[in-house]
């Protein structure tokens, strides 16, 4: 993984080469692929005994909207005091769910705001997008934090910023004690993986009025979180099974270091152009709104979009379980880097963690 570039440049404002969706620049980088080319067959067996597991469990890759046809898509459940044990059995990988308890003990609730980040950070510089006309007009730059603090409130619905940095908080260890992983989140098997190939972690979302994502699914199809410190969201959430409706762009990469598929619709839901993309008007979805204190657990295979009707600032992560195993691994292999053919049969008496151990002789 590369750092940002240009941190110290003078210049307030740096446009940013090809965005990768860590919202930073894609570049060979030989050393990862003398990484890959070393450990590919290690994981190689570390991913065929999870995907062995989540086939013997029955694990459906292939839901579809009828698959829900018993679940509401009025609203999103809001949910308190819910057990690992509910999660699992009710929402994880199957269906979204709001969490309004589990960000309580989080000090950033009550420290994150923007006389904090000024005094600490105002200098600092952030990968943000900048909007000029529709959602796909844009241009991804590096500014300064108390440049972007200045013309927060200068939005329109055409016109608009939004901070997308996965850096931010990784490379502030000081920012990490202020936020929590809650235990629907504590089974990661990406923290198996050696370091060089785990996505990173915490994303700083911070969006002017206006701002919003793209119609997507995450990389990897993995298992999405959002929480919501200031301001508030707006959500359309898409169940499975409904891409011939969504404009899908073919053959997109997401440039990880351990590369797969990118799956970005072309429609903007909360601004369809439906003379150009008329399929989309047949879609089901959820819509909702996250307010400050919740977390929202987005399941693989579903895409959404996120709006921010005012100033926002949240954080976004992910994982990859027991419960989303079967289709995350589906899609590491689609992206090449992991040869099915090299998939081993031997490793079924561990488990995951065990592999990893025996395997790279080291736990992370």
């Amino acid at each position: 993984m590369k750092k940002k570039k240009n941190l110290r440049s003078r210049s307030p404002v740096i446009k940013l080469q090809q965005e990768t969706p860590h919202g930073h620049k894609s570049e060979c980088i030989p050393k990862i692929t003398v990484i890959l080319a070393v450990v590919g067959v290690v994981l190689s067996v570390v991913l065929y005994y999870v995907y062995a597991c989540a086939a013997e469990k029955g694990t459906d890759t292939q839901l579809s909207v009828s698959s829900f046809d018993n679940r509401s898509l009025d609203t999103v459940d809001r949910r308190s005091g819910l057990s690992l044990q509910e999660f699992r059995n009710l929402y994880d990988a199957k269906w979204p769910v709001l969490i309004t308890d589990a960000m309580n003990d989080w000090p950033a609730m009550r420290k994150w705001d923007w006389p904090f980040f000024l005094d600490r950070y105002a200098g600092e510089r952030v990968a943000m997008k900048a909007v000029n006309g529709k959602l796909n007009d844009y241009e991804m730059l590096s500014v300064p934090l108390n440049i972007f603090s200045q013309h927060v409130h200068e939005a329109s619905p055409n016109t608009w910023t939004y901070i997308n940095d996965e850096l931010f908080i990784p490379f502030r260890s000081e920012l990490f004690l202020d936020i929590k992983r809650p235990v629907y989140m504590e089974e990661d098997f990406f923290k198996l993986l050696p370091k060089e190939l785990q996505p990173w972690d915490s994303m700083l979302l911070w969006g002017t009025r206006y701002s919003r994502s793209s119609l997507h699914i995450d990389p990897y199809n993995w298992t999405g979180t959002n929480a919501v410190l200031k301001g508030k969201k707006r959500w359309k959430l898409f169940p499975p099974g409904q891409d011939h409706l969504l404009y899908v762009r073919r053959n997109q990469r997401c440039g990880f270091p351990l590369d797969c598929f990118k799956y970005n619709s072309e429609v903007d839901a909360f601004d369809p152009d439906l003379e150009q993309h008329p399929l989309f008007a047949k879609a089901k979805y959820i819509e909702f709104e996250q307010l400050p204190g919740e977390l929202l657990l987005i399941p693989t295979g579903w895409f959404h979009q996120a709006y921010n009707p005012e100033e926002c600032l949240a954080i976004s992560s992910q994982f990859f379980n027991s419960q989303n195993v079967k289709m995350v691994t589906e899609e590491i292999l689609k992206g090449g880097e992991v040869q099915r053919s090299k998939i081993s049969k031997d490793f079924d008496n561990y488990t995951p963690r065990e592999q990893v151990c025996t395997t790279f002789l080291y736990c992370n």
